[in-house]
């Protein structure tokens, strides 16, 4: 009976306080509905790849009984035409060099180059697998026989390998597509395409653990620093320390810049110390530059400083904290490409994964980590992450000025 008594109290202060109220009913409905959403399509789509084509559609070929022949095809055509829109945007471009420095910089996932004997390299593929076939010709079907020679080097891909699910899935989808353009042959063309592939970042030596650890580094960071900093600043509020200390000849940016210090330090040490360990235990990839890893902590550690302040003003102890924690942490590590790209996560929103600090700071982790890029190649990321750290850190100070004031 006793046992009844208690928890219908605790019941009852929780039926009696909204905010913990509207967390309960809406907490596991926004995980699972973000968990759902982001999870859908779980292949990446609208991968960004450059096309160079400069096929001149023709292939000379063997007859039976017409002599040598020139068929016109323009199977460079055909491919470009037959990749799905739904798994890549496709941008052309005229010169080899400039889609290769597209995919260097970061600007796309591929270059495809299709050279001028293309048609003719992909007839002679086939039929060297197949021996004779029948090809229209002038109204009329011929029999083509084998090529004497077979023509090499004519489709290049320049593949940004650095994640290893959308270089697969890359792969996979230009296969298919290469596979299909003579449909009669599919199943030979499948088994040996004719793509000489150009990995830029080990071929195929970046793993799923080397993709992920920038990301989980990332999340363990928020993790750690919300969490110290959003219960540090409600325990001291809910003590009388916050307020005290306002009230003495401090100004609560100080009182902000101070916790914001004490923390991003904390937040330096622990990622240096994830960073030492899984480097050595588990030989993650890491060819950046280690300072500029500790700028972006740096800056992302800001971040979660003005975003921990924020929820411990919408916080009453605690346990709120906690529970506003959780809202915060557990969509970022969703949306924000830890596990899973950005690209396969559904399109119509996609949108809220650039709405998360995380974001920016695990594809600046990233490209620092995984392809080694300088500060200039991460300047999006940095600046997105720097303008935030502004904007959070003054919302941080006037927030704990008001909760000092009325605590």
């Amino acid at each position: 009976m006793k046992t009844w008594i208690i928890a219908r109290n605790v019941l009852l202060r929780i039926a009696h306080d909204p905010r913990t109220l509207i967390l309960i009913a809406l907490t596991p409905l926004l995980f699972i509905l973000l968990y759902g959403y982001s999870f859908t399509s779980g292949h990446p789509t609208h991968l960004r790849l450059v096309v160079v084509n400069q096929d001149n559609g023709l292939a000379s070929v063997r007859t039976e009984s017409a002599g040598r022949v020139t068929l016109s095809l323009s199977l460079g055509d055909q491919l470009v035409n037959s990749l799905d829109p739904e798994e890549f945007t496709v941008v052309h471009e005229s010169d080899p060099a400039s889609a290769r420095a597209a995919v260097e910089a970061g600007r796309a996932w591929g270059a495809l180059v299709l050279a001028k004997n293309f048609s003719q390299g992909m007839v002679d593929s086939v039929l060297k697998t197949t021996g004779r076939r029948g090809f229209p010709y002038e109204g009329r079907t011929i029999t083509v026989l084998p090529p004497e020679q077979t023509e090499q080097g004519f489709a290049r891909l320049v593949l940004d390998d650095s994640n290893p699910s959308v270089s697969q899935a890359v792969l996979a989808a230009l296969k298919t597509a290469f596979s299909g353009l003579l449909s009669e042959e599919q199943a030979s063309t499948a088994s040996a395409s004719p793509l000489d592939v150009e990995p830029l970042y080990g071929g195929g030596t970046v793993s799923l653990l080397d993709y992920t650890a920038p990301g989980v580094i990332g999340f363990a960071m928020t993790l750690i620093t919300i969490m110290l900093t959003a219960i540090s600043i409600v325990r001291e509020r809910t003590t009388g320390t916050l307020p005290r200390i306002l009230v003495a000849p401090v100004h609560s940016f100080e009182v902000t810049l101070g916790h914001t210090f004490a923390f991003a330090l904390i937040s330096i040490l622990q990622v240096a110390e994830l960073f030492v360990v899984s480097y050595l235990l588990f030989h993650i990839r890491f060819l950046g530059s280690p300072l500029l890893v500790a700028l972006i902590v740096a800056v992302y550690a800001i971040v979660l400083q003005g975003i921990a302040t924020l929820l411990s003003t919408l916080a009453r102890n605690e346990f709120q904290a906690m529970q506003f924690i959780l809202v915060i942490l557990i969509p970022s590590i969703m949306i924000s490409g830890v596990f899973w790209p950005i690209e396969a996560i559904p399109q119509h929103i996609r949108f809220l994964c650039y709405a998360s600090p995380l974001t920016y700071a695990n594809l600046a982790l990233r490209e620092v980590m995984l392809r080694g890029r300088g500060i200039a190649g991460i300047g999006l990321e940095l600046g997105a992450l720097g303008g935030l750290a502004v904007v959070t850190l003054g919302l941080g100070i006037a927030s704990l000025h008001r909760q000092g004031r009325s605590g």
